[in-house]
């Protein structure tokens, strides 16, 4: 392809992959979004061609841990450019388009994205849209066209998530493709010249420009990027880092222009959030779910003889892996999510109860009703007695060894 988009390849961070933190995540979203097979899967961690990646944007939007970054952030410097405009009715389009400026829709203006609108993103959409306020007409025409028009199954996907919120805060869905209007509609008025945007060029006030160079204070810096993991060598609880990712966190306050209405659920399929759930008669208390979590919305305690696991769902990345991880197929995703209960940032209780020592190994277990003589997951299962340890990081990790003998050994 020909046309290349603004800014260099994006920044690839082997450490944060899902693929990394699990051999057995077999997340494959940045390979399946790629309009032009830019990325593979080397064993189990992504492989960018720079050469043949045509710098769309894709793979920073889609990917759940910020695993690709770009040097620009076009979609912030897109929001800023909107948010001064006048609250009307705008198109956007990329830059593949060619007569952005001539359009028979009712906008006040036509507003360029220098990277392909596929990489915008749900927390874009939602400041752009100003929470459902400010109707959204995405100018789509080209995509059929476009040599990377796989991409327009991405910008779909995110404009469908975007709408479910805003009907589940019973907002305006306010953001159209032109593809989805009828011929009749697309043709009602003649072509006219609009004004053209260019949205990496956002207006700065004179005010503005004086607060930006003002130093910032500590409580107003920009919080650390999602961490690496470390390996081999290192203690587990630093070799699995736990950390929001900052696309995530900036879903979290976009969703702040969303009033929620109370006991309003949404299908977790076509939103970026997950429902977990544990079958408390199951569980056996060994911790793996929220061990492997890279965000931490799955927490695990222990005081003295009792367990807890909690679950926080706007840290939720819906990545599975708390599903792959748990050996006793008792952690499940619920097909529906509460947007009041995310707003509220609300921590639930998925499943708590006593410990009692392994009959085989002296392993901490669940305490479980129907057995006289608890045994740990890994004794039950036969994978053979846990090496007694004194300290619980070196015991969580020989049962980490055991639980996942089939993974790599510098990738557990």
């Amino acid at each position: 392809m020909d046309q290349f988009f603004a800014g260099a390849a994006p920044e690839l961070h082997l450490g944060r992959c899902l693929n990394q933190r699990h051999a057995g995540a077999s997340c494959t979203r940045c390979v399946d979004g790629c309009p032009v097979q830019a990325i593979t899967i080397d064993g189990v961690v992504p492989n960018l061609d720079e050469t043949t990646c045509v710098h769309c944007g894709v793979c920073t939007a889609i990917c759940p841990t910020d695993s690709f970054t770009a040097g620009t952030d076009y979609g912030r410097l897109l929001c800023a450019t909107v948010a001064n405009l006048p609250t009307a009715p705008i198109a956007l389009t990329c830059p593949v388009h060619p007569s952005p400026d001539i359009t028979a829709a009712n906008v006040s203006a036509v507003v360029l994205h220098r990277r392909c609108l596929a990489a915008i993103t749900i927390a874009d959409l939602l400041e752009l849209s100003m929470g459902g306020a400010r109707p959204l007409l995405i100018d789509d025409s080209p995509c059929s066209s476009c040599p990377i028009g796989a991409a327009h199954t991405t910008l779909a996907r995110a404009i469908d998530a975007v709408r479910l919120l805003l009907q589940a805060s019973e907002r305006s869905s306010a953001i159209l493709l032109c593809s989805e209007q009828e011929p009749t509609e697309r043709q009602g008025a003649p072509p006219r010249r609009v004004p053209l945007i260019d949205g990496a060029q956002p207006l700065i006030s004179r005010r503005a420009l004086f607060q930006r160079l003002r130093p910032k204070a500590p409580q107003d810096s920009e919080p650390a990027p999602m961490e690496e993991m470390v390996r081999r060598s290192a203690p587990l609880s630093e070799r699995l880092p736990q950390q929001t990712p900052s696309s995530r966190r900036r879903l979290l306050e976009a969703l702040n222009l969303l009033q929620p209405v109370a006991d309003v659920d949404f299908s977790t399929q076509r939103s970026p959030f997950n429902a977990v759930e544990v079958n408390a008669t199951h569980c056996s208390g060994c911790g793996l779910c929220a061990r492997f979590c890279p965000t931490g919305a799955l927490n695990f305690t222990v005081d003295a003889a009792h367990f807890r696991l909690t679950f926080q769902p706007t840290a939720c990345i819906a990545c599975n892996i708390c599903v792959v991880a748990c050996p006793e197929d008792a952690v499940s995703l619920d097909d529906a999510v509460t947007l009041s209960a995310i707003r509220a940032d609300v921590v639930k209780i998925l499943v708590e109860g006593d410990l009692a020592p392994c009959h085989s190994c002296g392993m901490q277990t669940a305490k479980l009703a129907k057995d006289s003589a608890s045994r740990c997951h890994v004794c039950r299962h036969g994978s053979g007695i846990v090496t007694a340890q004194r300290d619980d990081a070196g015991l969580m990790a020989d049962l980490l060894k055991r639980a996942l003998e089939k993974c790599e050994p510098d990738i557990v």
